[in-house]
């Protein structure tokens, strides 16, 4: 059994995420988010710095800028290809962003 180490709930999303990079930026794709962090999808394993940023699209008219930095990461294999994937915990976000996403969460766990 394993522990859990989440201090908040997080749900399923899955939001256009642009990754900055030492070589540049990674597109990818959200699949879960908590106001502590996010789990995103990228084709390729990024070169992260120890702190980097985030661009979320949760919606066209709006996006969320954050700073993170990685927890874990791995390859996974999902429809017969591999895809990188890795788990970020926010070091940075704008309050009214935090604050969006925890009534995203909040109404998702309520529903």
């Amino acid at each position: 059994m394993s522990i859990e180490k989440r201090l908040y709930p997080r749900i399923l999303v899955e939001w256009p995420a642009t990754v900055k990079t030492l070589q540049g930026t990674i597109e990818g794709i959200t699949k879960d988010i908590s106001v502590d962090g996010v789990f995103i999808f990228c084709p390729e394993e990024p070169e992260l710095e120890n702190s980097f940023a985030i661009t979320l699209e949760p919606s066209k008219e709006r996006f969320i800028s954050v700073f993170g930095e990685r927890v874990w990461s791995g390859n996974f294999n999902i429809d017969d290809r591999t895809v990188f994937g890795t788990g970020i915990r926010f070091t940075f976000m704008a309050p009214e962003d935090r604050q969006y996403i925890a009534a995203l969460v909040e109404k998702e766990r309520n529903e």
